[in-house]
């Protein structure tokens, strides 16, 4: 119960930071900042959006989550270099401005608040796909209720927050755990349960490629999209002891952590269910294995634990994109009025968000089978570009750093500048593969139309703000 009091003290730090109260408080150590991490990472991506990977690409999504989790831990020492050096509060947004120049913020900071709502929409989405286990509703009325009540409880205090957003990340992790020891229990020491093939599974059906290396790229968007929930390492920067230390181990333990409980899970559906019989939608693939196990109550176990996960981390992720929103507006990016905050709470701004955050659940009306995996294809193009935008900003931070203040630099991403260049490269091959599948086309002109709008912003804006001045 120890490191949940202290996660508590430490969101009720943060909360005062953002409302204007600096104190001198560093109280995050690594359990909590990894538990933050792997807390804000695991969501629906891989509760629900992994049946649709596994169509795509059959067991070999373990290849796929290999190369998103590398992409991911490049990304995060990136971001832990920069925090590290300049503990700040607000995220890379602040290196950015520093590194790259105002228009670049403006540009990132819509990006990331709008990928933000996607992403709260996609979970509210989730979270009514999960409750229909119960309750035998039309998706959109349970997606908008989700949306409603999540924006209602940040109206508000902020107690208690990090409590319930600890234990539920230990809970959510000892979950995934658990159910991949299940699975190796049934498999490899044939437990009598309604299995097809077992391990035989991955050689089945087309083998463990059923669609070649082309099923692989089909999968990486929502790879990314299921890995994209790393910014809490900037937002936590500022409340943590010993910076260099706490962020190195926390990333380094949160990538093992990625890479264990993905592929183990993909791993055990697939060896319980067979992968061309995980449901690509409609259905958590982790309650298809539960399914065969002969055990009915592991269902809704389950079922209660990926519900509370997820409304969790839709809860968490409100918090955030109010505050960046916030900070936009103190930044002069965003009208004045989003920057209040009474009693430590943007009131304005949450209400902006949560307007948006309800129309966007409302897309389940329209496009009740689908609106889930364009929203996750939407938000996993969004974090691609915000990924490429935090590794220019340290290749060009870490030039500034060296100058200025080399003593700082105490934690490094390796081999610089060649391995953020090849994470460049590497992220635009991964936007290369939306032709792979052709739903991914939409989201993806809806990213690159978002971009264009917001850099179109900022122009209109600095062209203002030039005739203001002259």
């Amino acid at each position: 119960m120890g490191i949940f009091t202290r996660r508590f003290a430490t969101q009720s730090h943060m909360a005062r930071r953002y409302a204007g109260q600096e104190t001198q408080t560093k109280d995050l150590r690594t359990t909590q900042l990894t538990l933050m991490t792997v807390g804000g990472i695991i969501g629906s991506g891989l509760f629900l959006a992994s049946g649709q990977a596994i169509h795509d690409a059959g067991p070999g999504l373990v290849i796929a989550y290999l190369i998103g989790a590398t992409a991911m831990a490049i990304e995060m020492t990136a971001l832990a270099e920069m925090s590290a050096a300049d503990p700040r509060q607000g995220s890379f947004l602040v290196y950015a401005r520093q590194a790259l120049g105002p228009g670049f913020t403006f540009v990132g900071g819509w990006i990331f608040w709008f990928s933000s709502v996607l992403n709260l929409a996609a979970e509210a989405t989730a979270a009514a796909t999960f409750a229909t286990l119960w309750l035998h509703l039309p998706t959109w009325i349970l997606s908008s209720a989700v949306a409603l009540t999540i924006s209602g409880v940040n109206f508000l205090t902020v107690k208690g927050f990090g409590e319930v957003e600890s234990g539920m990340s230990v809970i959510k992790l000892l979950a995934v755990a658990l159910f991949i020891l299940l699975a190796a229990a049934a498999v490899f020491l044939a437990w009598p349960l309604h299995l097809g093939h077992g391990a035989l599974s991955w050689s089945l059906h087309g083998g463990f490629l059923p669609h070649g290396v082309a099923g692989i790229g089909a999968a990486m968007i929502l790879v990314m999209f299921s890995m994209s929930g790393t910014g809490v390492l900037g937002l936590a920067a500022a409340d943590v002891q010993r910076p260099e230390r706490t962020i190195g181990r926390a990333v380094r333990y949160a990538t093992l952590s990625v890479y264990l409980l993905y592929i183990g899970s993909v791993l055990a559906i697939t060896a319980i269910v067979g992968w061309q019989a995980v449901p690509a939608t409609g259905q958590s693939p982790f309650l298809a294995a539960l399914h065969r196990t002969g055990m009915p109550w592991t269902v809704d176990v389950f079922n209660v634990v990926i519900l509370l996960a997820v409304l969790s981390a839709m809860n968490a992720g409100m918090f955030a994109t109010d505050r960046v929103l916030a900070g936009l507006s103190r930044a002069g990016d965003a009208p004045r009025a989003l920057a209040r905050m009474p009693g430590g709470i943007p009131r304005a701004a949450n209400a902006v968000t949560g307007a948006l955050l309800l129309i966007v659940s409302l897309l389940t009306y329209f496009l009740p089978k689908t609106a889930f995996l364009y929203l996750v294809t939407a938000t996993g193009f969004q974090a691609i570009f915000v990924w490429m935008l935090i590794i220019a900003t340290q290749i060009y931070y870490r030039r500034w750093l060296v100058e200025h203040r080399p003593n700082h630099l105490r934690l490094k991403l390796a081999f610089h500048p060649w391995l953020g260049r090849f994470e460049l490269v590497l992220l635009a091959a991964i936007v290369a593969t939306a032709p792979l599948a052709p739903r991914q086309l939409l989201p993806l002109g809806i990213g690159v139309g978002a971009t264009a709008l917001f850099a179109v912003a900022y122009l209109v804006q600095r062209r203002r703000r030039a005739a203001a001045q002259a």
